[in-house]
């Protein structure tokens, strides 16, 4: 009839459709939502989710480490906890990915990939375990770039004491890859060498794992011999690179503790990059960082200046009567 409304739109009104976030409108399957509980639906969502983070890689090109470290850190959200839930969009609208910060539109990818594994296991029965795999490799890659222990270290425990079998045997190029990250996580981020060395050990024995990289790395460590780290470090794929440096500060504060007592001034340069395997940290920035008190003298560092000798007096002469 004319005047009348046409149904699903209030009169006059010209407010667009809120376009909803097709990661956020999915649910937790632990908290009640089935829409991952189809397995066509999951990899659905795995390649949505695949285009999210391609798409967040494309925006933060420019410092894209940078964004991947822009998850918050304080006490209350650490790189301990769960991914930050996703800011609140003013009014209840939607907001663009492309108009979120890098930490909120981080975290939106990592709770997806949670959603995603909460999924997949609760189908295990179903769900292709190949699919699985690639689940939980794509999520461990992205939460170690993200520096996220909750997310990647679980992950890596359960792909390989789980889903990787003599039945369904993960190819061996993302087997040592996997073995890889897990060694070093044990070594650099838990500082458990033991555990470390006992992972490389049976995983020798039954994948038949090498790695020279591996070795190399637990030898340095063991041995603190922070040239070699550094040297390792620059050689390694971005996400190996990655784990390695949840033992930057200790390895840095090794080698400045082991040059204040070898060294009496040493070059600034030779300081800056030999000491923090970096060479875009300046002196005035791992001063500060490490509350050093040398002193820079032009292109030297004065590391502890040598002790002023005391001057000997003259004994008195004595008269004869």
């Amino acid at each position: 009839m004319p005047g009348h409304a046409k149904p699903g739109k209030a009169p006059g009104s010209r407010l667009k459709p809120v376009v909803a976030d097709p990661l956020e409108v999915v649910g937790f399957v632990s908290k009640g939502d089935r829409k991952l509980l189809d397995h066509k639906a999951q990899n659905d969502y795995y390649d949505s989710i695949v285009g999210r983070y391609l798409e967040f890689c494309a925006r933060h090109h420019n410092d894209l480490d940078a964004a991947l470290a822009s998850l918050p850190r304080s006490a209350s959200s650490d790189a301990t906890s769960n991914p930050p839930a996703s800011l609140p969009s003013p009014a209840g609208k939607a907001t663009p990915s492309h108009n979120r910060s890098a930490s909120t539109e981080l975290s939106t990818i990592l709770l997806s990939l949670r959603k995603l594994r909460e999924a997949v296991v609760a189908t295990a029965a179903t769900t292709p375990i190949s699919f699985s795999q690639r689940v939980y490799i794509l999520s461990i890659k992205i939460s170690i770039q993200a520096r996220h222990p909750p997310s990647y270290y679980p992950s890596l425990r359960r792909i390989l004491e789980e889903l990787h079998s003599p039945s369904h045997p993960l190819p061996d190029p993302d087997l040592k890859d996997l073995v890889s990250y897990l060694i070093l996580d044990y070594a650099c981020r838990q500082e458990d060498m033991a555990a470390a060395y006992q992972l490389r050990a049976r995983a020798r024995r039954e994948y038949g794992f090498q790695s020279s990289d591996i070795d190399r790395v637990l030898n340095a460590l063991a041995h603190d011999n922070w040239v070699v780290f550094w040297r390792v470090r620059k050689e390694v794929n971005s996400s190996m690179c990655a784990v390695m440096n949840w033992a930057e500060d200790r390895v840095r504060r090794l080698a400045l503790k082991a040059v204040s007592k070898a060294y009496m001034s040493a070059d600034s340069k030779w300081i800056t990059e030999g000491c923090t395997g970096d060479k875009n940290w300046t002196w005035e920035k791992l001063a500060d960082a490490e509350n050093l008190g040398w002193e820079k003298d032009g292109d030297k560092i004065i590391i502890k200046k040598p002790k002023k000798k005391p001057q000997a007096s003259l004994a008195p002469i004595k008269e004869n009567p």
